[in-house]
């Protein structure tokens, strides 16, 4: 997006230095050069006097626009357009019949037409209210023609310039996000894309008026002006709608996308006149990267009209939709400034984020496409260093919370860490899956040349995938910060073996929201023979793992290719309780397990939350935990271990499901008592036939698969002798 030649104040996450590397030299880290970026664009629209509403503010949802035809007639002396847009739109509802208008207030409306015949209309603040001639239903067609006029940067610059470069006029525009309203009528949202667009402009024969798509005409009208006619046929969004209008020396370039020339698209470039050399020398590189994005994503996306570059007065660039606007300063001329907007083409133009909540589907994708870049001209090591430079360790959500905020809107958050987001996916799914989600993203027909949420690209994401990716996005889009790991590790011999246990643990600190990131980590065993390095899923604030090696390793990497946007501190390997789960139970039947504890000896077990299954203990000392299950359910509780100075401790959370048989051993006739009663019954059953109200596996209870006088014996002395306890047989 817009850029501007003054650094916001943020803490560098990594100087140029860090991410040089053997034939890429970066004058600005990534992160400096979006916040270039992202200055320029707050600063166009904090130099106004009232930032025009969103359309979201009043109802614009009762119809869809399907076509614009812009003409203007522009006076850059009086600094004064006079224009006449006509909508084409279609009701989304029935019995429709009060379009609203987005239109700033700076400029007058004339009049107001629908099917050629006047309507009833009128202002409030920076809208424009119309009542149809008559109501249209959901599906039917209507038009409406207004004419207006007036000053577009009496209240500030807003979204339209009258400018200079070297004492030449230049007018240009800048509509994002709510700035299209500020030159022309229309429904400023992005998720109402027109089909198509006519842009006619009609100024002095001096000046050279650059816009979107194909130019259809050019005429010179004989009185020192000249009208130029472009048209847009693919889908636009209001925001994406440009002109750029100066004296430009001009030159084109080829993309060949088939084969011959016939299978070949212009690349025109507009350039300053006196800039022209340079132009020659630096933009010509979005040829190159015109071709590999689309051997990587999909073909360019307006591949059947152009994609052009054109100075103007603002301080960087914007990815207007197949002619970029770009400054005139040296920035202007950055590779990887060019491949970002290029990148635009794809994730913004062509699918556009359907609100600014989600403008992170169109900044992170285009900032991470500058990593691709660089990856594909240099290196995979170029590639990892240049998302360093993006690392954002700060808080705020990426999706967008205040969308009337262009502070909030346009925000490293989105930019860097948004390109994280897709770094980190790579990470997850591997890099064919990876590449095979952008291009379904692609062509996706519900989003190709129309909009999309993050829930979106999600659902995409976890076709093609195949995984489960729900805890990924909420964690990374709608929570904050980055995972603060902290690893240690110790290697125990084993005394049968010449073999060794590796336990390594790992920690999240983070005391923000999500307070576990899940995320694969790769660890790597270093100094050890076999397969030492290991993908281990951490989805747990505490979790330990287990490896067996032949040898100590000497070091243990962790995510060396840096996947994940983290921190990471080493730490000693104290004591650690790392029995991760316990076994379920039945009831009536034995329980026995144990914690183990790595590190330094344990010398007490205390459950300091939740509770146990009735029936089962905890051996404070040694840590057995054992008995027997007396009622089904699912239990949760937390078990904290300590040594004996109780300087170190370590605790983890369990849960035991403990599964219902039907019936208590013993018990014969189902009362939930052990009395002579039950006794009763197993003599009915052993001597005379008879059947217990209880499963026969309830007689069995000395365990041994038979029903016999044994068992009468057994509970006798439960009964009447306090003897141990009837067990679940196995008769069935």
């Amino acid at each position: 997006l817009l850029t501007f030649l003054i650094l916001t104040a943020i803490v560098p996450s990594a100087t140029a230095s860090q991410v040089d590397v053997e034939g890429y030299t970066a004058d600005l880290t990534p992160e400096e050069r979006h916040a270039l970026m992202i200055e320029g664009k707050v600063r166009a629209h904090e130099r106004r006097m009232s930032m025009p509403a969103p359309a979201s503010v009043v109802s614009t949802a009762g119809y869809d626009a399907l076509y614009y035809d812009i003409n203007l007639d522009i006076d850059e002396v009086s600094r004064w357009i006079v224009g006449e847009l006509t909508m084409q739109a279609a009701g989304r509802e029935d019995a429709f019949e009060t379009p609203t208008i987005n239109l700033h207030s700076s400029l007058t409306v004339d009049s107001v037409k629908s099917a050629g015949q006047p309507v009833v209309w009128s202002r409030g603040g920076n809208f424009l209210y119309v009542t149809l001639t008559a109501p249209v239903n959901m599906g039917e067609t209507f038009d409406l023609t207004i004419w207006y006029q007036g000053r577009p940067t009496s209240g500030g610059f807003m979204g339209f310039s009258f400018g200079s470069y070297e004492d030449k006029p230049i007018i240009s525009t800048l509509s994002e996000p709510y700035m299209a309203q500020s030159w022309w009528p229309c429904k400023d949202t992005p998720s109402d894309k027109a089909d198509s667009v006519d842009v006619t402009v009609t100024v002095n024969s001096d000046f050279y008026v650059v816009s979107n798509g194909v130019l259809r005409d050019s005429i010179d009208n004989g009185n020192g002006t000249t009208t130029y006619w472009w048209h847009e046929g693919y889908p636009i969004t209001t925001y994406l709608v440009s002109l750029a209008i100066t004296d430009y020396a001009r030159f084109d370039r080829w993309y060949h996308y088939g084969p011959g020339d016939v299978d070949s698209m212009p690349v025109r470039f507009y350039s300053y006149p006196s800039l022209q050399l340079q132009a020659r020398e630096s933009w010509p590189i979005v040829v190159d990267q015109i071709e590999f994005f689309s051997d990587l994503w999909g073909e360019y996306p307006f591949v059947n009209e152009k994609y052009g570059m054109a100075h103007f007065t603002w301080g960087g660039a914007m990815e207007h939709q197949t002619v970029t606007s770009a400054t005139s300063s040296d920035f202007g001329f950055d590779q990887y400034l060019i491949a970002h907007e290029l990148a635009h083409q794809w994730w913004g133009d062509m699918i556009t984020c359907r609100d600014w909540h989600n403008i992170w589907l169109n900044e992170g994708f285009a900032s991470y496409s500058e990593a691709l870049w660089v990856e594909h001209r240099y290196d995979a090591s170029s590639y990892r260093g240049y998302m360093l430079g993006m690392a954002y360790y700060y808080g705020g959500t990426i999706y967008c919370q205040d969308t009337t905020d262009v502070w909030d809107i346009f925000s490293s958050r989105v930019y860097d860490k948004g390109a994280w987001v897709l770094h980190m996916l790579r990470g997850v799914v591997g890099d064919s899956v990876f590449f095979d989600i952008l291009r379904t993203y692609y062509s996706h027909p519900d989003h190709q040349h129309k909009d999309a949420v993050t829930e979106d690209f999600q659902a995409i994401c976890e076709d093609v995938s195949g995984m489960d990716l729900d805890a990924f996005f909420q964690e990374w889009i709608y929570g904050e910060f980055y995972p603060r790991y902290r690893l240690s590790w110790t290697a125990v011999p084993h005394d049968y073996d010449n073999f060794y246990d590796v336990h390594v643990h790992v920690r999240q600190t983070q005391s923000s929201t999500p307070q576990v990131f899940s995320l694969p980590i790769t660890l790597v065993l270093n100094g050890v023979g076999g397969t030492p390095t290991h993908r281990v899923w951490n989805t747990e604030r505490e979790q330990d793992y287990l490896f067996v090696t032949s040898q100590v390793p000497t070091s243990i990497s962790f995510d060396p290719q840096n996947w994940i946007l983290k921190t990471l501190v080493n730490e000693d390997y104290t004591m650690h309780l790392v029995t991760d789960s316990l076994p379920d139970g039945a009831e009536w039947t034995p329980y026995l397990d144990s914690l183990e504890v790595i590190g330094i000896e344990p010398d007490q077990f205390l459950v300091v939350a939740g509770s146990m299954p009735p029936g089962v203990t905890l051996d404070e000392s040694t840590g057995v935990i054992s008995g027997t299950p007396t009622e089904a359910g699912s239990y949760d509780f937390s078990i904290r271990v300590y040594d004996a100075s109780l300087v170190y401790n370590s605790q983890k959370a369990y849960t035991v499901d403990v599964s219902s048989v039907g019936y208590r051993p013993g018990d014969l006739n189902m009362d939930e008592v052990l009395d002579a009663v039950d006794i009763n019954e197993l003599i009915d059953v052993l001597f005379f036939n008879g059947e217990p109200d209880a499963p026969m596996n309830a007689a069995d209870v000395n365990a041994d698969c038979t029903v016999d006088a044994v068992d009468l014996n057994y509970l006798i002395n439960t009964v009447f002798f306090n003897g141990a306890a009837p067990l679940l047989g196995c008769v069935e």
